[in-house]
This record gives structure tokens, sequence and C-alpha cells, in this order.
């Protein structure tokens, strides 16, 4: 697999990011890592902050704990590594239950400033939107 560079990325951002103040869990084999920021929130993926032994176009799994007044929700992301930063990754999704993208597009959908323009990108294609193991 090719490295994806910057530009690639540059060139190939489809979908508006937006703030989300949330944190997650980057589990990478064996390895769970602890809970950190994400940021850059899209529906084609987020920047995680931290320092993770990764490499560009390794595939992970990315826990998000979403916890309300009365329930808590895991929600489950097969993702990969598309950009390392000495502060974190740049994180593309590949793969998540149907219940994951919902929340996603939900979150995305609050939080633009533009939500009709959002609510088109739910239109597009979306790599796999799947019931994880």
């Amino acid at each position: 697999m090719d490295d994806i560079t910057n530009q690639d990325l540059l060139d190939n951002r489809r979908f508006t990011r937006v703030i989300f103040c949330r944190t997650a869990k980057l589990i990478l084999g064996e390895k769970t890592y602890e809970e950190r920021q994400v940021y850059n929130l899209s529906l084609g993926g987020l920047f995680l902050e931290g320092r993770y032994s990764v490499n560009v176009g390794e595939a992970c799994e990315l826990e998000l704990h979403e916890t309300g007044r009365h329930s808590c929700l895991i929600l489950k992301f097969q993702v990969r590594v598309v950009r390392v930063e000495e502060n974190g990754l740049a994180l593309e999704f590949l793969n998540m239950p149907m219940d994951s993208y919902s929340f996603l597009q939900t979150m995305v959908l609050y939080s633009t400033d533009d939500p009709f323009g959002v609510s088109l990108e739910f239109l597009e294609d979306f790599p796999a939107v799947n019931e994880l193991p």
C-alpha cells in the first residue's frame, strides 16, 4: 500500500469537519491506548491527539464512550492511520456499526454552521456501515 501524503488528504477532503469535544480510545492489536481528545470530526474520519506507535496505513479500532444522564454508549469504528504527527493521528473511518454511523451523522449535523450542506454529504457513498464483530 502506498503512503497517503498530506497533498492527497487536502485533495480528497470531501466531508465537512467540525469541532468535537469528546475523547476516544485507540486499540491496536492487543494494545489499548488511554482515552485522548478528538479533533476535526467528519463523516470520513477524525484527528486523535496523543503519541502512538503506529504507521501510516495501519488499521486500528477506535472506541468512543458517550455518556448521557441515564445511559452509556460504546461506539466502535474500524479506522486506518492516514497521517502521523507529533501531537496525534489523522484517522480515516473504514467500517462501523449502523448505530455508530448514525451517532456520527448526528454529531456532525449538530456541530456545523451549514446543516443543509452537511446533510447532502449523508448521500455520499460511505465505505462500509456494517456490524462489527
